[in-house]
C-alpha cells in the first residue's frame, strides 16, 4: 500500500475547480476510483505522484482534500 498525491477537477462551472488530495491505495490505479467515491461524482485526474509517507492504516482511502 502506497500514499499518493493526486491533483483534479471536479464539478461544474459555478461551483468546480481543481483539488489535491492525499489518498492511500494499493495502486496509482485505483486512486481515480477512490476520489469519485468520496465526492460522489467523477473526477478529472491531471497529475497522480507517490509519496514517500507511510499509510496510517492498511485500507484504501482518502485522507486529506484541500483546494487549489
Amino acid at each position: 500500500m502506497n500514499v499518493y498525491e493526486a491533483i483534479y477537477g471536479m464539478g461544474g462551472i459555478a461551483t468546480g475547480g481543481y483539488f489535491k488530495s492525499l489518498v492511500s491505495a494499493y495502486s496509482k490505479a485505483n486512486v481515480a476510483g477512490l476520489l469519485c467515491e468520496e465526492h460522489d461524482e467523477e473526477v478529472l485526474i491531471s497529475s497522480v505522484i507517490e509519496t514517500d509517507q507511510v499509510p496510517a492504516d492498511a485500507y484504501e482511502r482518502v485522507y486529506t482534500t484541500d483546494r487549489l
